[in-house]
């Protein structure tokens, strides 16, 4: 992101980055085995929620159609390390569909990232459902600073539920690692 708001990114360096925020989140129950892509964001320290979500909702008219505006805030105020809570992740929910029917009976699921051509990492977690409280606030509004306002578009988060993964593994399945637990 800090090469694209710096104008210096290229195409295929972005986008390929980008599958670092793509996992697959594979789940199991009344669904069956499934695995979705979804776009998985971090989470600020319990501490910072609050001044976290107020600040980025002042920001959303000045998004209006300046989408490198808004990478821009978010690095500046939301993707600072000592506010980062590194044992979670979050999503927002947009099907309701087969990961949304298991993880509402089963909370164990794996997040599996890839990056071509060999970074690839299994991360082990817990998830939880949020409606209606910070985290519910704070991963829709990221995702709207990113994906929504800068487009001029609202969306109703009332439809969008969001999991927290509690991460409890984390290995490496890299071909020259194989599998190691890195935490």
């Amino acid at each position: 992101m800090e090469k694209a708001v710096a104008g210096k990114a290229r195409r295929e360096d972005f986008l390929i980055g980008f599958l670092r925020h793509t996992p697959a989140v594979v789940s199991y129950g009344p669904a069956g085995l499934n695995a979705s892509i979804k776009g998985i964001g971090f989470v600020v320290k319990d501490e910072y929620l609050k001044e976290t979500i107020d600040f980025l909702m002042s920001q959303r008219d000045k998004v209006l159609k300046k989408p490198m505006e808004a990478m821009r805030i978010l690095l500046e105020y939301f993707y600072v390390e000592e506010k980062i809570d590194f044992t979670k992740l979050s999503t927002i929910e947009l099907a309701r569909r087969h990961t949304w029917t298991n993880l509402n009976v089963n909370s164990e699921a794996t997040l599996l990232f890839y990056v071509p051509p060999s970074k690839t990492y299994e991360v082990r977690c817990k998830a939880t459902i949020h409606m209606d409280d910070e985290y519910w606030k704070l991963a829709n509004l990221v995702h709207d600073l990113y994906h929504v306002y800068p487009y001029g578009r609202e969306r109703d988060w009332r439809k969008t539920p969001v999991y927290v993964f509690h991460i409890k593994e984390i290995y490496d399945n890299n071909p020259a690692k194989m599998g190691e637990k890195i935490y």
